[in-house]
């Protein structure tokens, strides 16, 4: 029997492309905003190793000013394939992490979220996807590409349950420390 559960220990996260000139054309820009910037603070937090990537930054702009503020120490990996798993850099990065359990969140769903979970599932990482921080210009494409995600096995949460799942209890320093970003 599979232990889906994520932990400190086996999980790592990844914010895909939640760029200024991306994020302008999202229906739902600041509930993604609000949701990336909760998994990076809760990352740091619980000591969960973050990837950040950048989508053809020329044409598509640097980062969101609000992930910039909360990421301060993390280096973007800049890509032109759709699945960040078509870069080398994080294809490497994601090996070296040697977590089997991969967070994701960020734009587009229905393209480099989706593209890049495939992928990290044929690289057997289990792979789950918050779909309160992903999204697509169209919701149809959002809401299919979940579909989809779910069908190859894929796990499809939210924000909250998989940083309360890591967190697993109330009253621990770390629970005190997570515990404002959702006041």
């Amino acid at each position: 029997m599979i232990d889906w559960r994520l932990t400190t220990d086996n999980t790592a996260l990844v914010v895909i492309d939640v760029q200024e000139k991306l994020m302008a054309a999202m229906p739902r820009r600041q509930e993604i905003i609000h949701g990336a910037r909760k998994l990076i603070q809760s990352a740091r937090i619980l000591g969960i190793p973050t990837l950040l990537t950048l989508q053809y930054v020329k044409g598509l702009g640097p980062l969101c000013s609000e992930i910039t503020e909360v990421a301060t120490d993390l280096t973007g990996i800049e890509k032109l394939t759709f699945s960040c798993c078509g870069h080398e850099t994080f294809t490497r990065a994601v090996k070296e992490l040697r977590r089997p359990r991969i967070i994701l969140c960020g734009v587009e769903s229905h393209v480099c979220v989706q593209q890049t979970a495939i992928d990290l599932m044929g690289m057997d990482k289990f792979v789950y996807v918050c779909a309160d921080a992903t999204c697509s210009r169209r919701d149809l494409d959002h809401q299919t590409a979940m579909e989809r995600l779910r069908d190859c096995g894929a796990v499809i949460s939210t924000v909250e349950s998989v940083v309360f799942e890591i967190l697993r209890e109330a009253g621990t320093d770390a629970f005190k420390q997570c515990l404002p970003l959702w006041k």
